[in-house]
């Protein structure tokens, strides 16, 4: 998920204003870190966000565990009771129709609660839908099935990543790679961790492992995802963008791989080179949600107000769940001082900006 901090063109202070009106926003963390933008309080050094004390922002310590959450599911769903959902919402998701694999996944679970693979896959989609916390959730449920489901221990490393979610993102991440058939032989064995230790020192850890796997396999996709994902963590955006486009060198067809570059290339404030690794991405998947979402955000920060309003209404036609973008719509209207527009956005509705939006 992207999540770029830039004080200029208004964007930042729009935010800030609109947290601020909200009552469950307006006393959150995030809030507080994007007044600090806004106000100086942070700056950027060597690509890591550095607070007036002059430590690493660590957003670790408020963390708090999603795994005990329960899933919601939704109350309608046409797949109830139908035989082979698993395979249908596999075959929904591969062919770009996530909300509707969705609906077919949760259907599978609700039938086989330890079908380990079709949590996985349901905590697949939702992240494609730009829904991390649920696909934590989901992604808790197939490690809870399988503890050896390695997909599911990286995938949630991504996701919690995506969270800010520091020590969770890099827990899973080391489980990872100590679990993997081909890496594990290379890897230290685990230490007890002090819950009291700064999340950095268990980063530097994590980092040190996966660079020692990298030696033996240097053309490895998977361990160049990972790092860029752990130095997205660190907030070293230089090292994590060579990491992305070794993966992509490898794995050129990723769609995944190039919103990770495209995000981190955007929080690196290069917005015109993001939008073309996610016009890479959309081009080999022209449904994927967390991309159409990035790619608003990135022209929202190069004041391409029409071309984001454009992205940020198709990824919500596709899954109206994404209720988070309305406010991100919400700025770009308020900063093309189509004020009836951000009126709209208080109903939800995609479908009602037809006619005002090409979308």
């Amino acid at each position: 998920e992207e999540q770029e901090a830039k004080g200029e063109g208004g964007m930042a202070q729009a935010l800030e204003d609109i947290l601020n009106q909200d009552s469950e926003l307006s006393n959150t963390e995030l809030r507080d870190f994007v007044a600090s933008i806004n106000d100086g309080s942070f700056k950027f050094e060597n690509g890591s966000i550095i607070d007036a004390n002059g430590n690493l922002w660590d957003p670790a310590s408020a963390e708090d565990a999603l795994s005990s959450a329960p899933y919601v599911f939704a109350e309608a769903n046409p797949f109830m009771g139908q035989e082979e959902c698993f395979r249908t919402g596999v075959d929904l998701l591969q062919r770009g129709q996530v909300s509707e694999s969705v609906q077919a996944l949760e259907a599978e679970v609700q039938q086989n609660p330890d079908n380990s693979d079709a949590w996985l896959t349901l905590g697949l989609a939702h992240a494609e839908n730009d829904e991390d916390i649920k696909a934590i959730i989901a992604l808790n449920r197939a490690v809870q099935a399988n503890p050896d489901s390695l997909d599911a221990l990286l995938a949630l490393g991504v996701s919690h990543t995506n969270e800010l979610e520091q020590v969770h993102a890099l827990t899973h991440l080391r489980t990872w790679i100590t679990r993997h058939p081909e890496y594990a032989v290379l890897c230290p064995s685990a230490q007890e961790r002090d819950p009291l230790e700064p999340s950095y020192t268990l980063h530097n850890e994590v980092v040190q492992i996966f660079h020692r796997v990298l030696e033996t396999r240097p053309d490895d996709a998977e361990l160049h995802t990972v790092l860029g994902v752990l130095y997205n963590l660190s907030y070293e955006y230089p090292k994590a963008v060579h990491h992305f486009r070794e993966a992509l060198r490898v794995s050129p067809e990723d769609y995944a791989l190039w919103n990770k570059l495209g995000a981190t290339l955007a929080n690196s404030m290069r917005s015109e080179e993001a939008v073309d690794a996610y016009i890479q991405g959309l081009t080999i998947k022209p449904n994927y949600v967390r991309a159409l979402a990035n790619l608003g955000i990135s022209y929202s920060n190069q004041e391409m107000y029409d071309e984001a309003a454009s992205c940020y209404l198709k990824a919500l036609s596709l899954n109206p769940e994404a209720s988070h973008i309305w406010s991100s719509l919400k700025v770009v209207f308020n900063c093309m001082s189509r004020h009836d527009l951000a009126a709209k956005c208080d109903m939800e509705d995609a479908e009602r900006f037809r006619g005002d939006i090409d979308f």
